[in-house]
């Protein structure tokens, strides 16, 4: 089970990254957020209306077409820029990355965007997979706030994503130096560690991780999650247990920890247990099919040929789907 352990890992952890990123917005954004922005747009009154209306209502499809010609050659060159700005951080609030994307470029070539926007661009970038051009953005704001532990941690994402363990070590550890109670630096050095075969050191980081998550307002399901699928690896199975119970008090319906449970009740003997683990998995998540995979191998180890055909067929639906 290590290798489908680490490919989902692999793809949540991934998908993790667009989590983040819908977050960003609101730490990139100018004082009063996104509408106050609106409301300072160098626009007509009656348009800034429209489109504010039009954000409340996530209607942004109608945002664009409000927007669309108002940047003309005879509007000054800085309001021009702000217009597409602000289109861009608009586009990428409504999970339209590419034109984001496009908007923040245009403004940039009317005037340099600040650094708030020029992350949002970066986060956009990342979120369509295209690490040069992320990583240029990012490298660019690191040289000028090389203070800033954000950037720098999401320039080690960048390494981890490209395989390049080592340097996304690196990076983690200076986030740490800059923010020492940052939970995405330990938890993300816990995860190079862990790649790079060095269990020791990934247990010593998810644990500094899941300590400072505890202290956190609303705590992460991930650090502990992330602890419990190595001690699953380590055959501490006890361990993996509290930890993955952890996580789930954070969400409960963290399919991923549930499917991750349940190899922790199965590796105990705890037969009927894991069977109600991985049918949550494979409910709570309709595109996860490893939990199908492992509740139909248990089947056919308790004899049960029925349930254990129906779960790996589909399983095999699932992974059909995928593909």
């Amino acid at each position: 089970m290590l290798g489908v352990s680490h490919t989902r890992r692999g793809r949540v952890f991934g998908g993790i990254c667009i989590v983040l990123v819908a977050a960003v917005p609101l730490l990139g954004q100018r004082t009063g957020g996104i509408l106050g922005r609106i409301e300072t747009a160098p626009l007509p009154a009656g348009k800034r209306r429209a489109v504010a209306t039009a954000y409340s209502e996530h209607n942004f499809a109608r945002i664009e077409s409000i927007l669309a010609g108002t940047v003309t050659p005879d509007v000054p060159a800085g309001h021009a820029a702000e217009l597409e700005a602000l289109l861009g951080a608009i586009e990428f609030l409504g999970g339209r990355m590419v034109l984001s994307v496009q908007s923040f470029r245009r403004s940039d070539s009317l005037q340099s965007l600040d650094d708030q926007d020029r992350f949002t661009l970066a986060m956009a970038l990342v979120a369509l997979n295209d690490g040069k051009g992320a990583r240029a953005e990012l490298n660019r704001l690191n040289g000028s706030h090389p203070g800033e532990p954000i950037y720098l941690y999401w320039l080690g994402r960048l390494d981890y994503d490209q395989r390049l363990y080592s340097e996304a070590v690196k990076k983690f550890k200076r986030v740490i130096s800059l923010d020492p109670n940052s939970v995405l630096g330990y938890d993300n050095l816990g995860l190079s560690f862990d790649m790079m075969g060095l269990p020791g050191e990934a247990r010593s980081a998810f644990e500094k991780a899941v300590a400072l998550n505890r202290k956190l307002p609303a705590p992460s399901p991930w650090p502990p999650l992330n602890l419990g699928s190595l001690l699953l690896r380590l055959q501490q199975f006890h361990e993996a247990e509290d930890s993955l119970r952890e996580s789930l008090k954070y969400n409960p319906r963290f399919a991923l920890a549930h499917y991750h449970l349940g190899r922790a009740m199965e590796n105990q003997g705890r037969d009927e247990a894991a069977i109600g683990e991985f049918k949550s998995a494979a409910a709570l998540d309709a595109t996860f099919a490893e939990p199908l995979y492992s509740l139909g191998l248990l089947y056919r180890r308790l004899g049960h040929s029925a349930e254990a055909e129906s779960a790996l067929d589909e399983y095999k639906r699932r992974k059909d789907g995928a593909r």
